[in-house]
């Protein structure tokens, strides 16, 4: 009779399945370690990419900004010129103004007293035509004179009064001084031997007033009060 060892196969073959579970759990060890070491590669990829492009980004807005503060910073300057040259300008068309009013100022002064000076100028003559800034008085103009007739120094002043408010608040004074008798040829009998003699005066004539100079264009008036004062 045959006799067959069944303990001794039995063990053989729970060594066989020993081993094959633990080759297969190692196997199931290594998919594991490797699928983990793919996901990290993976996760590492994946981050060093959206980095990449977030930093792209990044870079990209920055030299944007960087290139709005540049053109911002050339409109400010550009800006700035502007505003200086507008106000060059303006400076210059001041002293233009300035020049103009100053030009008119005494055209106009004499052109109102040419027209109201008296027609009888061989009695009438004048010195001097002088123009002061006076602080309390403001623009000043003292004109000096010489008439043989009174009448014709007083009309001259009422004539200046009458300026459009060029020259206000006159102020005139007279002095007068006997000349050399002179001889005039007057009519009389014809019994008289000696012609009459007539004495001459010469009235020198000083007149002070208020010069109100044009305004240059666009300057609002004074009041008539301050220009009182």
């Amino acid at each position: 009779m045959i006799r067959v060892n069944l303990l001794e196969g039995t063990a053989e073959q729970r060594v066989s399945i020993q081993r094959t579970k633990v080759a297969a759990r190692r196997g199931q060890q290594l998919f594991m370690l490797a699928a983990a070491l793919l996901i990290f590669v993976i996760v590492i990829f994946v981050d060093h990419m959206w980095t990449n492009n977030a930093h792209a980004d990044a870079q990209s807005k920055l030299e944007a900004e960087e290139a709005q503060k540049v053109k911002l910073v050339e409109s400010k300057n550009r800006l700035d010129e502007l505003k200086s040259e507008m106000k060059q300008l303006d400076d210059l068309i001041k002293v233009i103004k300035q020049l103009r009013a100053g030009q008119k100022g005494p055209v106009a002064m004499l052109s109102e007293i040419n027209q109201r000076m008296p027609g009888a100028l061989a009695n009438f003559r004048l010195l001097s035509i002088t123009q002061k800034n006076d602080p309390t008085r403001g623009e000043t103009v003292t004109i000096i004179g010489t008439s043989l007739d009174q009448q014709v120094i007083a009309n001259f002043a009422k004539q200046l009064e009458f300026s459009d408010n060029l020259f206000t608040n006159l102020r005139l004074s007279v002095d007068g001084k006997e000349l050399d008798s002179a001889t005039i040829p007057t009519q009389q009998d014809p019994g008289d031997k000696k012609p009459q003699e007539a004495k001459v005066w010469l009235f020198t004539f000083t007149i002070e007033c208020t010069y109100n100079k044009p305004r240059p264009e666009g300057e609002d008036e004074k009041p008539a009060a301050a220009q009182a004062k």
